[in-house]
This record gives structure tokens, sequence and C-alpha cells, in this order.
């Protein structure tokens, strides 16, 4: 075996023993891709996610179109699909179950069973000469996707073609990639089911909901660690959770009354009691955690209520009573809420991404806020509500809101459902 392709083996071992520490679908699907296309020098590159008959763009790279389109919501392929059918490389790929390499799209024989789709080429003006098309299948040989790279360049930056040896090495890859993905998913798929065990009793609160959440807290907590200098295994570590584990923020809603969740109205002392309450009845689910998601998960759903200025709740609570936690009472006796950085970061940072996507969002007892009312409550909150330095890092990202928006939308409210009007403050929402 030549020295090179040794040494790419133990590359992709390298590569591959590090999936063991991603959780996370997008991080993990973004990893496989960004590794692969160093693998082979490729301009661009594609996930599909196999959903029923159709194949999902789950993500995709381009470092041409990148260059020359700021908005992602641009590209062709934004939040599009495919239908699973042979006559594509993609179909071809995902139901035959085996490698397709083609070094000149254009010189496909048209007696092939397949062909190359160029509408989205000719959409972008962007031509795709080279591909590779992997299965992206388990041991037992089910499909969870497909992985296509695109254009291999040489040292000298120019197209060039792929080799028998790129093919065997992504081959070995693509397997290994495989049960990565098929792990992520078992645990996202458990994430899910327990949003949707929410969502049947709150309507509004949503996988879609929990998916942005998920999405604009990681990139929030993404920049404020790039400001804080947080290490890269830290950094790593942190939003490989975080998406599951806020994705679980509003959990405990399953044992506050449907009536409460969905009353057209502002909620008096009682319900709102009762509608505080989640945030306990959460945490007493992950009260004993046993891995670092569920310790996470548990600063997240019992902080993320917390205010910067000290008036948020639950405060300093005894999980097992519901009465202040020892040593922490306030004069009177009652319990204070926690204030300023006794909140762990991620609980403010989930705050600011919950508020915000409640704002801007449609809630039984308000239309939508456009989107320059709500950037502006959320910066008026800054030292108030929210920790400042969480505020800037939210403001840093806010270009990809309507990203995040676009590729989560809400499924419609019931059409029967009332409505009020009224404006509530964040600590309401």
């Amino acid at each position: 075996m030549a020295r090179n392709q040794i040494d790419r083996l133990n590359e992709v071992g390298r590569i591959v023993s590090s999936f063991n520490y991603i959780f996370d679908l997008s991080l993990l699907l973004e990893k496989i891709l960004t590794s692969a296309r160093v693998l082979t020098k490729c301009e661009a590159g594609t996930i599909y996610l196999l959903r029923g008959r159709k194949l999902i763009f789950a993500h995709s790279q381009n470092d041409y179109l990148d260059r020359m389109i700021d908005d992602p919501t641009e590209l062709p392929y934004f939040n599009r699909n495919l239908e699973v059918d042979r006559r594509t490389l993609a179909g071809y790929v995902a139901l035959e179950r085996e490698i397709l390499t083609i070094n000149d799209t254009s010189s496909i024989d048209p007696m092939a069973p397949y062909q190359h789709f160029t509408g989205f080429d000719n959409e972008s003006s962007y031509v795709c000469q080279a591909i590779m098309t992997l299965p992206l299948a388990t041991a037992g040989n089910e499909p969870l996707g497909v992985l296509q790279l695109i254009n291999p360049l040489g040292d000298d930056g120019l197209l060039t073609c792929f080799s028998d040896e790129d093919e065997q090495i992504l081959s070995f890859y693509a397997g290994f990639a495989a049960l990565a993905m098929e792990k992520s998913m078992t645990m996202s798929s458990a994430v899910i089911h327990n949003v949707e065990i929410v969502s049947s009793h709150d309507p509004l609160e949503t996988r879609a909901h929990a998916m942005r959440v998920a999405a604009l807290s990681t990139a929030i907590y993404e920049r404020w660690s790039e400001k804080r200098a947080i290490s890269e295994e830290e950094r790593t570590h942190s939003m490989n959770l975080l998406p599951l584990a806020a994705m679980l923020h509003d959990v405990g809603k399953i044992y506050v009354p449907k009536s409460v969740l969905t009353k057209p109205a502002r909620l008096d002392q009682k319900e709102r009691t009762l509608m505080e309450n989640h945030v306990l009845a959460g945490a007493r689910m992950y009260a004993d955690p046993f891995t670092p998601l569920d310790e996470i998960t548990l600063k997240v759903i019992l902080d993320h209520h917390e205010r910067w200025d000290g008036q948020g709740y639950p405060g300093w609570v005894d999980l097992n009573t519901g009465h202040p936690l020892a040593g922490r009472a306030g004069e009177d006796g009652r319990i204070v809420g926690k204030k300023g950085q006794e909140i762990s970061i991620f609980g403010r940072i989930v705050a600011v991404a919950d508020v915000y996507d409640a704002l801007s969002g449609r809630r039984y007892y308000k239309e939508a806020f456009d989107q320059a009312l709500a950037l502006q409550i959320m910066e008026q909150e800054s030292g108030h509500h929210f920790d400042p330095e969480v505020v800037e890092a939210f403001l840093g990202v806010k270009s990809i809101l309507n990203k995040i928006k676009n590729q989560y939308p809400d499924p419609p409210l019931e059409a029967n459902s009332p409505l009020k009007t009224v404006k509530p403050t964040p600590s309401e929402i």
C-alpha cells in the first residue's frame, strides 16, 4: 500500500474517532461533509437525508457560491428536496447502495439509468462537472442518506478528477460516518419525541420552536465563546450538547394545565404560578443527571427563566420541596432569584433565544412582532432581563435569524383558536 494511502487512512481514522463525541446531528453533518471535502480536496458537497420517498438537502457547502452569495437562503437548493428516483445520481445511489463516480457529467451515457440533474446548476450558474456520490448506510445496509462530493481541485487549484484511491478511501469513510449518524439520530429522536409529547399538550411548544431555539442558542454560544476566548475543546463540547438541551427547555410544560397554556389573554396570579411551575417540574426530570447532556439540560431548564437583574424564577429553590434552598433564602424567608453570573451561561443564552423566538412568533395572546420591534425589545432588556454580553452575541448573529425562521417554520395555528393582541413584557412570554 502506498505511503500516501496509509497517511490518508490514518487521517480517516483520526476523523471518524472524533465522531464519537458529536451528538448534535447538524454539527455532525457539518463535520462529516467538511472532512470528506478535505480528504478529496473538493470545492463543494452535499449530504442528503432520506425521509420516506424524498432526499432532503440536510447540509451543503460550496466554496465558489459562498464567495458569490451572501445570503444562504438565496442558494437554489435551500430548503429543497429531491424525489428518490433512480434517474438522478443521488436517487440511484440511495436505492442501489452503490458508489457512483463520474468525472465528466456531460459525458454520461444517454442510455444510463441515471443522469445528472442540471436544474440546480442552471439556477446557480455553477457547473458540477465531477461528482462522487456515496450511500450513507448502516452495517445492516439501512439507508440513512447520500454523501455527494463535487469538483475535486488539484494542488494548483484547478479542476481535476477523482481517483480510484479517492473512491476506496471515501467508501471506508462513509461507512463510519453512517454509524455516527445513526447514533446521533437515535439520540435526537429521543429528544424530539419528548418535544412532541409537550407539543400535544401545548400546540405552540412545537418542534419548530424547539429547533429554532436550539439553532439560535448554538449560534449565540459560538459567538459568545469566541469573544471570551473559550478553549476549542470546551467550545466543541458545549456546542455539541447545547442544541439537544435547548430543545428540552420547556419539557416541564407537560405538567401545566392545557387551559393555562392556551389561554388567549393575560394569566391571573394563580395561573401564572401554575405556568411557572413548569420549570421545577422539568428540572425534577433531570435532578439526578448521569450524563454530560443531562447536566446541561438541567441547567437550561432550571435557569432559562431567571433574569440578569435577579427578578426571574424559580430562583434558589430546593427541587424536592419547592422551598427556599438552605442558606439562600431572603431576609423575609422567601425564595431569592438568581442574578448575574449566578445563572448558568446556558440558561442565560437559552433565555435570549427563547424570548426572541416568542416575540417574533405568533401566540394565543398576541400576533407576531415584526423583527425590528423584537430586536428593539431585546436590546432594551440588556442588563435587565438579559446578560449584556449574551445580547451582544445575539445581535452579532442577527443576520441568520431569518434563515433559522425559514428553516423551521411553525405549522399554522388552529383556525378556531382565539387570539388577543395584548403586548406582553418579555418576562411574560
